[in-house]
């Protein structure tokens, strides 16, 4: 049978094409003949021939999109009695040729009488596609005969819906292969779709939905095209006959009505909300075909695969027969879902019977007189808080009181209740206008901090001085402390000593990482969790409105673009804006003008600068040798006896088995690595002693590796003898000082022999060789003299280098200028311990010295260490970390430092311990560094000039 496509090639009727206002998809054939030429055939004619009106209403003009079925008739005309009637009977033949067709791509299917006689068995079967060719459409599952429903068609498979001689539609439903199911390629090959499938009927609603009724059992037999969607010619599967008389048949069923029977008694709650009835509905179907498809249905079996084969069988008994077993295999499944329909009835029953006891209980209250309502409770106990809030202003009481009696007009049981409930306890609970009393007693403070800390008598004045004139002034108002050092110094607990000093409650919550400004203003009601920020917090916690709040690591503040929480604590910190503080989540102002604020930080470097510039910055440098040595011994050691359940007899540790662990295990200046190392002694004296090898430990110098291990450090200092252009410079750092060394090393320029002194003949063509020589300006002379920088240095340390390496040349040249070295030799600068990264513009007098005593062949002085940014003509300018490099300076060794001039004043505030011991000299310019740098070579300096 040939297919629609070709047949429509062979249609000679159709003469006038023409356009209708339809989509692009569709346009309207007119098939109508020349009219004289109709007119003279219908004169004829008309007696002998039988004319078939074609109805076609494929496009509805108020819903483009839908189609809806056409109609054929066949109609018999009457005689030509008259002309007139001729020529009316004409212009109705000429509306009946008028047909629609479907144009997508290569098909194109006219819809005419002409169609509908080149297959003249599709014309007697009114169930069945015209030429027994369908539109494929992939289904996800299998579908039986009998099965109806709503389809989802896209225009393309709408567009190919081609109606028989009964008007009526079809598509064939496959469903897709296992293998193809989560691949983009589902139903686009034939390879995808199994070959068995079911016919349906295709119908549209007045709505504009698309329904299906499944009728047949096909198979596809010839693909006509080669492009989604597919169409294919296919054939009916037929049930034999004679199986159909086969007794096993109703056998088989009425073997699978009793064990669905069955299973409606077992697990009588899964079918409690189906409406179909099996007794009513399904048991009395005598039909094979549509008997499977109503069983499978009912149980709601969603097994492809199964499914599949039972649909691609040819015998009824074998299909029944699957079907029982596939019937069979369900019982744990609806065993599971009994327990879970029956678990969730039994919650449900017991939900419904508490609200009914409940409303009974209250009833019986109620003409008890003792009735009580947990709503009137909740508004009472509110009201009482806000009756005892004395002191809050007028607005913020009238704010409670308003939100009070809005929680009174809402039902308990609504979610709305809930979250108002949680935001009036925050206002009530708040401290509005309850304060500590004010408590400024230099002797107790002093004492306090004493007892909690060693050393850092500094800071410790420092922090009278703030109590005293808050004594003085009667309050802290607008102070926000800020304490900057290096880790493991003291900061959080000298925060904690302050608070205790004053007499006030402590709150302590770290800024380290935080992304989220709701974290310090909270979040609005909004959203669903939302709660008060750190601050609010703060207050509910301490009970009081001017507590002592440590915000720490605020150098590690996180931001984003979504929020700025450094932006947030302005509002908090500063004096000017946080006596009205609105968080979010409150939206209510809050005076925190009394709250005194403390915070902490490694560098004032990452500090966000409006939050440094509202900030009273006090510096904690650390700790030096002998104070770490005295704080493990009155404060470390007696701490971690407790914390280790250790007693004093038990463990002794001998002075100098302490000052050997801060020597030699130690190079912090905090004390957190010293904390660890006693731990670590403790942990294993806690071992002998429960093990019983021992009733006490004595750590000595002899056995102090069998506990710590060998020493981690031996010194700062590489060399014992500075070697020629070794320079021992001094670094600051977010731990503290350390030592800096500057090391430099000369590689001589191998000039090649015509560099050689010349005679004249050559001397002429070098001449001539040097106008070619000047105009490739760009290209760097290889025997020009360079310098190198390794050792990790950051971009101001590597213009440092630069700069003193330009300098050395100046001065050298004025020192003396028959000194050529720089002009002769490469030069390669080296700062040791690349690993780690070292930047900023104090080491320049450092390297100008390791550069000038490799070119004087001199090595520096001994036991000297430098620090001091150089410029371009040998100023040596101001430096910061004057304490921490001192304090690294008396650690390695070094007993003579060069400072610049401008730093004297920050030298001479150091305490006497950390002066004690350390010749200083202050530098003016370079030569008074060369001046001590270089002793052997003063006499050098007569040749300077005003330099």
């Amino acid at each position: 049978m040939l297919s629609i496509n070709n047949k429509l090639k062979n249609l000679k009727t159709i003469t006038n094409i023409y356009n209708k206002s339809v989509p692009s998809s569709s346009i309207l054939v007119n098939n109508n003949i020349n009219k004289n030429h109709n007119n003279i055939n219908n004169n004829n004619n008309n007696k002998n021939n039988n004319y078939i009106s074609l109805a076609t209403n494929l496009f509805n003009q108020k819903c483009i999109e839908s189609y809806k079925k056409v109609n054929y008739c066949k109609k018999k005309g009457g005689s030509n009695n008259h002309n007139s009637n001729s020529n009316d009977e004409n212009e109705k033949n000429e509306k009946n040729e008028e047909i629609e067709i479907i144009e997508k791509d290569d098909l194109i299917v006219p819809l005419s009488r002409e169609l509908l006689q080149f297959d003249k068995a599709s014309n007697k079967r009114k169930d069945w596609p015209l030429n027994s060719e369908v539109v494929v459409f992939p289904s996800n599952s299998v579908n039986f005969i009998g099965t109806t429903g709503p389809i989802n068609l896209t225009h393309q498979f709408i567009t190919r819906l081609v109606p028989n001689a009964s008007g009526k539609t079809f598509l064939g439903l496959f469903l897709h292969k296992e293998a193809y199911r989560n691949s983009n390629q589902i139903g686009k090959t034939m390879d995808s779709i199994h070959n068995v499938g079911v016919l349906a009927q295709v119908s549209l609603s007045f709505t504009g939905i698309y329904f299906f009724e499944t009728i047949k059992r096909i198979r596809i037999k010839e693909v006509q095209n080669g492009q989604y969607p597919f169409i294919v010619t296919i054939e009916p599967l037929l049930n034999d006959e004679r199986e159909l008389k086969d007794p096993k048949i109703p056998a088989l069923m009425e073997k699978i009505n009793q064990l669905s029977l069955e299973y409606k008694k077992l697990y009588p709650d899964i079918y409690t909300i189906s409406s179909v009835s099996f007794q009513n509905q399904i048991q009395v179907i005598d039909n094979p075909d549509y008997y499977l498809s109503a069983v499978i249905n009912y149980f709601g079996l969603n097994y492809p695969n199964e499914c599949q084969k039972i649909l691609e069988t040819q015998s009824v008994v074998k299909r029944l027969e699957m079907l029982h077993d596939l019937i069979l295999h369900e019982q744990p499944l609806l065993a599971l879902q009994q327990k879970l329909a029956k678990e969730l009835e039994d919650k449900t029953t017991s939900y419904r019977n508490k609200l009914l006891l409940t409303e009974q209980l209250k009833k019986l209250k109620g003409l008890l007189g003792n009735e009580t309502d947990e709503k009137e409770k909740t508004i009472e106990k509110y009201q009482n808080k806000l009756a005892a809030l004395t002191l809050i202003s007028e607005s913020s009481k009238k704010v409670i009181q308003d939100e009070i009696n809005k929680l009174s007009t809402i039902d308990p049981s609504s979610s709305e209740y809930s979250a108002l409930k949680n935001y009036v306890e925050w206002l009530t609970n708040l401290p509005w206008g309850i304060y500590t009393p004010e408590y400024f007693d230099l002797k107790h403070s002093k004492i306090v901090l004493d007892s909690d800390h060693y050393g850092l008598e500094d800071i410790k004045q420092r922090i009278l001085e703030f109590i005293s004139v808050a004594h003085l002034r009667g309050s802290l108002q607008g102070k926000i402390l800020c304490f900057i050092g290096p880790p493991g110094t003291g900061k959080t607990s000298i925060a904690k000593s302050i608070a205790k000093a004053l007499k006030k409650e402590f709150f302590r919550f770290s800024v380290g990482g935080l992304f989220d400004e709701s974290e310090i203003k909270g979040h609005r009601r909004t959203y669903v969790g939302s709660m008060p920020g750190k601050i609010i917090q703060a207050l509910k916690l301490t009970q009081t409105s001017n507590p002592v709040i440590l915000i720490d690591e605020i150098d590690k503040i996180g931001k984003r673009l979504q929020g700025d929480p450094s932006s947030a604590l302005l509002e908090v910190l500063d004096p000017e804006q946080n006596s009205s503080f609105a968080d979010h989540y409150i939206d209510t102002p809050y005076d925190l003008s009394k709250v005194l604020f403390i915070c902490t930080a490694n560098s004032n470097q990452d500090i966000p600068a409006p939050l440094f510039d509202r900030m009273e910055i006090i510096r904690l440098p650390g700790y030096i040798e002998e104070e770490q040595i005295q704080i493990v011994k009155d404060f470390i050691i007696p701490k971690t006896y407790i914390d280790c359940g250790i007693k004093p007899d038990q463990l002794s540790i001998s002075e100098d088995v302490i000052k050997k662990i801060v020597k030699f295990y130690s190079r912090e200046v905090g004390i957190r690595e010293l904390e660890k190392l006693i731990e670590k002694i403790m942990r294993k004296t806690a071992l002998k002693l429960v093990n019983g090898t021992t009733e006490r430990v004595e750590v000595t110098l002899d056995n102090l590796e069998e506990y710590l291990g060998i020493p981690s450090y031996t010194s700062d200092r590489y060399y014992d003898v500075n070697p020629i252009g070794v320079a021992n410079g001094l670094a600051y750092n977010k731990k503290g000082g350390a030592t800096l060394y500057i090391e430099s090393t000369a590689e001589k320029i191998q000039k090649p022999l015509s560099s050689l002194p010349l005679n004249q003949q050559q001397q002429q063509q070098q001449q001539q060789q040097q106008q070619q020589s000047l105009q490739n300006q760009q290209q760097n002379d290889p025997f020009e003299p360079t310098i190198k920088t390794t050792g990790n240095l950051g971009d101001v340390m590597s213009e440092s280098s630069i700069i003193a390496y330009t300098f050395a040349k100046n001065f050298l040249y004025e020192l003396d200028p028959q000194n050529t070295f720089f002009s002769n030799h490469n030069i390669h600068l080296h700062s040791p311990q690349g690993s780690i990264p070292k930047d900023g513009p104090s080491a320049g007098v450092t390297m100008v010295t390791s550069l000038l005593s490799l070119a004087l062949n001199e090595p520096v002085k001994n036991n000297l260490g430098m620090t001091g940014e150089i410029t371009i003509t040998g100023k040596v300018i101001t430096i910061g970390g004057v304490k921490e490099k001192t304090i690294a300076a008396k650690r390695s060794g070094l007993t003579s430092l060069i400072f610049p001039v401008d730093n004297r004043t920050d030298f001479e505030e150091l305490p006497i311990y950390i002066k004690n011991d350390v010749d200083v000299v202050f530098a003016n310019e370079y030569k008074d560094v060369f001046e001590v740098a270089f002793p052997n070579k003063k006499q050098l300096l007569n040749n300077l000039k005003t330099f």
